[in-house]
């Protein structure tokens, strides 16, 4: 993988002069900036710092976390502690409802985010670990595929690892869904 400070001098290349061409060859204005797991807290520093240049350009950003994603909708509903309480003996039914419930959670807070951006900005979707084990991106991206289009992007921070046989991992554990995202690696 390369250095992180060279991804981030080509993500703010691509969010600030070529937002515009990010769609070309994926067919989405999607961008993925791939860390290793240890470098989190040098991407926060760095994805504040480009936030700020890209906000001093003009350029409107929001920011998308996903680290209540999985229990926002359990917690609006005031059952969080009634999941925990059957987390300990349910199984697969109830992490197959959790990640549907997740899944519709992160969709509408990425298309609440394209609508503030009113058709130019760009979305960060942060904090990514979080979904694990629940959820894969590449279904959400899927339903946000018609509503986020040039000059509108998506930058995903996504902490990864490439395998000995060359695959993206992410978190290091698990096999990545594929998503037709503009990769830096």
């Amino acid at each position: 993988m390369r250095a992180l400070p060279e991804k981030f001098e080509e993500l703010e290349r691509w969010l600030l002069r070529d937002r515009p061409l990010l769609a070309q060859s994926t067919g989405v204005p999607f961008i993925r900036l791939v860390y290793r797991p240890a470098e989190e807290a040098d991407c926060v520093q760095r994805r504040e710092s480009l936030r700020r240049t890209l906000e001093s350009q003009g350029v409107k950003v929001q920011t998308v976390s996903c680290r209540d994603v999985i229990f926002a909708h359990y917690e609006r509903r005031g059952r969080l502690e009634q999941l925990f309480e059957l987390e300990a003996t349910a199984g697969a039914e109830l992490n197959e409802n959790i990640a549907r419930h997740a899944g519709q959670e992160l969709t509408n807070r990425l298309l609440q985010a394209a609508d503030a951006l009113a058709g130019d900005g760009v979305i960060f979707l942060t904090d990514v670990a979080f979904l694990y084990p629940y959820l894969h991106l590449g279904p959400i991206l899927d339903n946000c595929t018609n509503c986020i289009q040039p000059p509108m992007a998506l930058a995903v921070f996504y902490p990864g690892e490439v395998s000995l046989g060359n695959r993206l991992m992410f978190l290091g554990v698990r096999p990545t869904s594929y998503y037709r995202t503009r990769d830096l690696i």
